[in-house]
């Protein structure tokens, strides 16, 4: 079973087009009209939650908080995945879709996982 990925809007939509050139099955907020309306943090998690889609966003702290209100509240999301400028820069498109593809390659599930997304060079052999 491969994971599904849902982009959040700090994100480009051409790290959803690279992914799935390499059959990942990825869309961005901004293909299916959920960017630029003021969706909540929440509201997208919910939302990738129902779509059974892992979110991949740089808002580390909102989307951390929000993990543990969701473990708190014994719920589990489909996963959340996130990244910093520091790891991985946002216009660095081609290195992010090679991370992203490493983790669909070496995961099952992140149900309830909240992770940082490791640099395809952090991989373990």
């Amino acid at each position: 079973m491969s994971l599904r990925f849902l982009l959040d809007e700090d994100l480009s939509p051409r790290v959803a087009q690279g992914l799935r050139q390499r059959q990942v099955d990825a869309v961005s907020v901004y293909e299916i009209g959920r960017a630029g309306r003021r969706v909540s943090d929440s509201d997208q998690l919910d939302y990738g939650t129902g779509d059974r889609r892992v979110l991949v966003t740089y808002n580390r702290a909102d989307y951390q908080a929000l993990d543990s209100q969701w473990r708190r509240e014994s719920r589990i999301h489909a996963g959340v995945l996130w990244c910093t400028e520091r790891s991985i820069p946002r216009s660095a498109i081609g290195e992010l879709v090679r991370a992203i593809a490493v983790v669909d390659a070496d995961y099952d599930s992140l149900a309830g996982i909240c992770m940082p997304l490791p640099r395809p060079s952090d991989r373990t052999p």
